[in-house]
């Protein structure tokens, strides 16, 4: 009866282990292009404690790489770490949400702004932006140019004379 005690005690234990490295939240520590992600799941000594390397979590046809300290989750489905799963976390200090309106989708990265509200779509990269709508094509800040030709504002044309006569192209052109 105590062979059998212990082998349910050893099942138990071996089972309260895997539960308990089945799922692990951490900041990503360590990105590489080829191998994926590295989390910090604690420190030992003053140093962090590495998970191994996870594959990126994504198979469609975008690629929004993890950024270091941001929060994700890592599943282990035998909790074998080497087999486990990254899933996104949500935001923190370090990585605030791009979004204070909760009626917006925004995605921002690498100093690009994309957000769909209000029936429209707006671009912003620095001090430019561009609306799309079904009013059509807004653009603020910035200038526009064809063929290194400017063609906003301040383009101007030549040959300018009343009547039904065309004008010459922008200068420059």
């Amino acid at each position: 009866m105590f062979k059998e005690f212990a082998a349910m005690n050893a099942d138990l234990q071996a089972l309260k282990n895997a539960f308990g490295r089945s799922l692990k939240v951490g900041p990503v520590e360590e990105v590489d292009a080829e191998r994926g992600y590295r989390l910090k799941l604690g420190e030992k000594n003053g140093r962090p404690f590495l998970s191994p390397w996870y594959p990126h979590p994504e198979t469609g046809k975008t690629s929004i790489p993890l950024k270091k300290g941001q929060i994700v989750g890592v599943i282990n489905p035998a909790g074998d770490p080497r087999q486990g799963i990254l899933i996104r976390g949500g935001y923190s200090n370090e990585h605030p949400s791009p979004n204070g309106n909760p009626a917006a989708n925004v995605f921002e990265d690498a100093g690009v702004r994309v957000e769909i509200v209000d029936g429209a779509l707006v671009i912003t990269i620095g001090g430019t932006a561009w609306r799309f709508s079904a009013g059509g094509l807004a653009q603020t800040g910035g200038s526009i140019t064809h063929d290194d030709v400017k063609i906003d504002k301040t383009h101007d044309h030549g040959g300018v004379d009343r009547g039904g006569e065309y004008t010459n192209p922008p200068r420059g052109a």
